[in-house]
């Protein structure tokens, strides 16, 4: 993807409050596109709107977990900015328990936000995808392809996005429609806002572990990382040493892996109880 078919493209971007989305919204603005921010959270759209520093930021307060409400917020986006180009499906939320103490009510909340949030969205966005040989930028996980001690319903919801998109991806390939699947090991989404609390009932933001493996990312550079894997209409994006080393050491060394994993996840299950 180059340069020019970022520039002036509107780019729709999820989560747009939190750390990554909020660098995403003005690393896509300084290419020169037209974005609108989408988020739960009014006041956090608004003080995003307050500090942006480039261009002009749309930005609109919905809950993706609604679907009727996707489809009335992109039609109201559409008439202010155009049709969608570019949507980046980057909202989430986690949780901090193992399997056995999780209650299904927020296996459902983790699942209606990460992925049925993300083709909420998709489907609002598809017929200008498909019009426009658009481009679907999907935030996932190391989790999307490894398992998660202590957040199994934050992995089973990032597997279901691969098995989603891609397979859109084969069914829109006649169409060019491109689907970028990222998968980032930790950002520190919540470095601005260490304190701020999930919106839905038993889960927590994004970015809000502390016991992590390796290196943890900053929003701005995974954000710059992204745009260009955009520009270059990649299909996969393993953001960061850690991601491509636990693509690889979870293929061929899987037990090694667990073991590595479990030692730097189990802590922070047990600091939540």
């Amino acid at each position: 993807m180059t340069e020019a078919t970022i520039r002036d493209r509107h780019a729709v971007v999820t989560g747009a409050s939190g750390g990554l989305g909020h660098a995403l919204c003005e690393e896509l603005l300084s290419a020169g596109a037209r974005v609108s921010g989408l988020d739960i959270d009014r006041d956090a759209l608004l003080a995003i709107q307050r500090s942006n520093t480039s261009r002009p930021l749309v930005t609109a307060a919905v809950d993706i977990t609604d679907a009727s409400a996707c489809d009335e917020a992109f039609a109201d986006l559409r008439s202010r900015q155009g049709p969608v180009d570019i949507l980046v499906s980057n909202a989430g939320i986690t949780h901090f328990s193992r399997a056995a103490d999780t209650a299904a009510s927020t296996v459902a909340q983790v699942m209606a936000v990460n992925f049925l949030g993300a083709v909420h969205c998709t489907q609002a966005a598809l017929p200008d995808l498909r019009a426009r040989r658009g481009q679907v930028v999907v935030v996932s996980s190391v989790a999307g392809f490894a398992p998660l001690y202590g957040r199994c319903a934050y992995a089973a919801s990032k597997h279901a996005l691969h098995g989603y998109f891609e397979t859109l991806r084969s069914e829109t390939l006649d169409d060019d429609v491109n689907v970028l699947l990222v998968c980032p090991s930790f950002i520190a989404t919540q470095r601005d806002h260490p304190d701020s609390k999930s919106p839905y009932p038993g889960a927590s933001r994004p970015g809000a572990a502390h016991a992590t493996v390796g290196e943890v990312l900053q929003a701005e550079p995974a954000a710059s990382a992204i745009v260009e894997a955009m520009r270059a209409r990649r299909r996969q994006l393993l953001l960061g040493r850690v991601a491509r080393q636990s693509y690889w050491a979870r293929r061929l060394w899987p037990r090694l892996y667990e073991k590595i994993m479990i030692r730097g996840a189990r802590s922070e299950v047990s600091e939540s109880h």
